[in-house]
């Protein structure tokens, strides 16, 4: 199938590549203007031998609104051709051969948003040689998800050492009324969509290279994944007065959500109150809004290398950019970001 076979191209590669399997892909911004911020993306990371996939760049102010300037974009690629200039472009590598006793190649494009300096990002795209199959291939045309990672966090049980990232879905309290348990549904229903079970992801992937993403239960929620009332199931059984407890951590008072709070270093042994931390409050947030920065959020920090304070810092202003660029939110919900993402760090 082509999700094992794309495992088969990147089994070779350093283990970041892992984090480029889907529905986008790794981008570095080099930025010789702080008044932008750009994002590429592309639709298939990883492509087998005389397939072509797209190209895409978002451009926005760095404060997390959408760019007034006039931009123009100049896009280069390493093999291939692209032919427009445009912020969305076709990328046709159907002619790019792997060479003879190798499994894979990289290629690159990179793009440069001229505006009254420039900005760039480079996105990388990997070429694996088609294998023979006994038929048609059932999952032909069809991407992979955010390689990210959840788990339940059950009574008396810690997180495990060594993940690159540790996140948590808090909510501190029962949901109060039904516009808030749609809230909570929403937000539970984003993170078991969008993320992987951190005990699949194990056999690929080394814990430094995940955002470990944990939901407080009393007791793990009974059913299947793909019942469409699951969310039910797991809110039945959500860790409140865990959650309280780990809330209580940090300096700030966060008394409603849903939350979903990220740290550098387990968050149950971390030190009172958290020195660092990213906010995500879905407390006043639309439940389809919630549902895309869950998302959006998730796929972003694949593509952190290693997190670092400064990685932490940056990650917020490039989540509410992307929102508010790539979802054409109105101008008073891109304010509204500004609150609702933020970098917290104790004295600031």
């Amino acid at each position: 199938m082509r999700w094992r076979l794309c495992w088969r191209i990147l089994g070779s590669l350093p283990l970041l590549v892992v984090l480029l399997v889907s529905s986008t892909a790794f981008a570095q911004a080099d930025s010789q203007n702080d008044a932008t911020d750009l994002i590429c993306l592309t639709d298939r990371p990883t492509i087998i031998e005389g397939e072509t996939t797209r190209l895409q760049v978002v451009v926005g102010a760095q404060h997390g609104t959408p760019t007034a300037q006039a931009v123009s974009f100049q896009w280069h690629v390493s093999d291939g051709t692209v032919q427009s200039s445009g912020p969305e472009v076709e990328w046709n590598l159907s002619k790019v051969r792997i060479k003879s006793g190798e499994s894979h190649t990289k290629v690159m494009a990179t793009v440069k948003a001229m505006t009254a300096g420039y900005s760039s990002c480079t996105v990388e795209v990997f070429i694996g040689k088609k294998e023979p199959t006994g038929g048609e291939d059932p999952t032909a045309g069809t991407r992979g998800g955010l390689i990210t990672a959840r788990r339940y966090l059950l009574p008396n049980q810690e997180e495990k050492p060594n993940y690159g990232l540790y996140s948590y879905l808090l909510l501190s309290a029962e949901p109060q009324g039904e516009k808030e348990t749609v809230r909570y549904l929403k937000t539970l229903e984003a993170c078991l969509r969008v993320m992987r079970q951190l005990s699949n992801l194990g056999r690929y992937v080394r814990p430094s290279q995940l955002n470990a993403t944990h939901i407080p239960v009393t007791e793990l929620p009974k059913g299947k994944e793909d019942d469409p009332d699951f969310a039910k199931k797991v809110l039945a059984v959500y860790d409140f007065d865990r959650a309280k407890v780990l809330l209580n951590k940090f300096a700030k008072t966060y008394d409603r959500g849903p939350y979903l709070i990220s740290v550098k270093s387990p968050l149950t042994q971390a030190p009172d109150p958290v020195p660092i931390h990213i906010l995500q409050d879905f407390t006043d947030v639309v439940p389809k809004l919630a549902s895309r920065v869950v998302r959006d959020f998730e796929y972003l920090a694949a593509q952190e290398r290693t997190w670092s304070e400064e990685s932490m810092r940056k990650l917020p202003s490039k989540l509410r950019n992307y929102l508010a660029v790539a979802s054409e939110v109105t101008p008073e919900v891109a304010v509204s970001l500004k609150t609702m993402i933020q970098f917290v760090k104790l004295g600031e």
